[in-house]
């Protein structure tokens, strides 16, 4: 089922692991080893299977994150030592390029998990980064250099703003496990630092990334925002928007609605362009709260001229005298 798991570096992912020690480079060491390797993603494929499995296997009432034990995490743990055994890309994740007879000897057991997670909320909060690596790119961009030309340079920007939004929109419809878990941590963050801090992380990494390809974008295409919108307001307004969207979309009877993967469209492309299209000064110089009060001025027809709009005024009729 699982043909390989993420080889990259954990520096970033298994932090709590990381500053355990007060030695940076056995922190690292201890960070990037086959176990924490192994018990992060055997804690990935348990959600995985909690939130995306078929809900009448559950024999008793759900409950979130029930699965986590300490004992469940080490057998998937131990499960994924077992296909390192015949498969190459699981074992170049766990091991590297290290010959087999050299491979470290170390592993999953109830004293090596301790030994990097003294409690779950820390696990958790390592967790939390192990399953949104790829969502919120910790490591790597999430935009190649064609399409951020094409972002900074092409005449029709609105095409390019809906290819990055559809895409987007794919990643969580093609791995809604990332989505759903983000959003539950996101519920029990209030009872767990740990889980909280790890989001603010997340959250940090996506930001930055965004703002600097926004940022890219107005220079290079020479525009500016209206007054009283910064560039980090407009950033947590677009990342804003993909996250209520994905939650909207994994939570509604069918993504139609959300995306279409026919036209290769997304609502997020178009409701993208339209926070562009207010947050851009076209060179009045105005507020946005100024042109919206103008939009938004009530209008009746005109009496002379049926087909011509003006602002509204009220007419108040004044009750008639009458007697008793």
């Amino acid at each position: 089922m699982y043909d390989s798991i993420y080889d990259g570096p954990l520096d970033d992912v298994a932090i709590n692991v990381r500053t355990k020690s007060r030695k940076t480079s056995s922190g690292l060491e201890l960070a990037n080893s086959p176990v924490t390797r192994a018990c992060l993603e055997g804690g990935r494929r348990l959600a995985e299977n909690e939130l995306m499995g078929d809900v009448r296997d559950q024999k008793r009432t759900f409950r979130p994150l029930a699965t986590l034990t300490k004992r469940r995490v080490i057998d998937e743990a131990k499960a994924v030592f077992r296909q390192a055994r015949s498969n190459e890309n699981i074992a170049r994740a766990l091991y590297g390029t290290v010959p087999e007879k050299e491979r470290p000897t170390t592993k999953p057991s109830a004293g090596t998990l301790r030994d990097r997670w003294d409690i779950l909320p820390y696990f958790l909060g390592d967790l939390v980064r192990y399953v949104l690596r790829e969502r919120y790119s910790l490591t790597e961009g999430m935009l190649d250099e064609t399409t951020r030309a094409e972002l900074s340079e092409t005449a029709t920007f609105s095409a390019a703003v809906e290819k990055v939004a559809y895409e987007d929109m794919k990643v969580v419809y093609a791995n809604e496990i990332s989505a759903r878990f983000q959003h539950l941590m996101t519920g029990l963050a209030d009872f767990h630092e740990e889980i909280r801090e790890a989001l603010a992380g997340v959250y940090e990494h996506s930001f930055g990334y965004w703002r600097g390809v926004y940022a890219e974008i107005l220079e290079t295409r020479g525009v500016s925002l209206r007054p009283g919108i910064s560039l980090d307001e407009l950033t947590v307004m677009l990342t804003g928007l993909a996250q209520g969207l994905s939650l909207r979309h994994i939570g509604a009877a069918n993504g139609k609605d959300v995306v279409d993967n026919r036209a290769r469209r997304s609502v997020l492309g178009k409701a993208a362009q339209l926070l562009i299209a207010g947050a851009i000064d076209p060179g009045d110089g105005r507020a946005v709260a100024e042109v919206v009060d103008e939009l938004m001025a009530v209008r009746i027809p005109s009496d002379t001229n049926p087909g011509k709009l003006s602002r509204f005024r009220p007419r108040i009729r004044r009750p008639r005298r009458t007697r008793w």
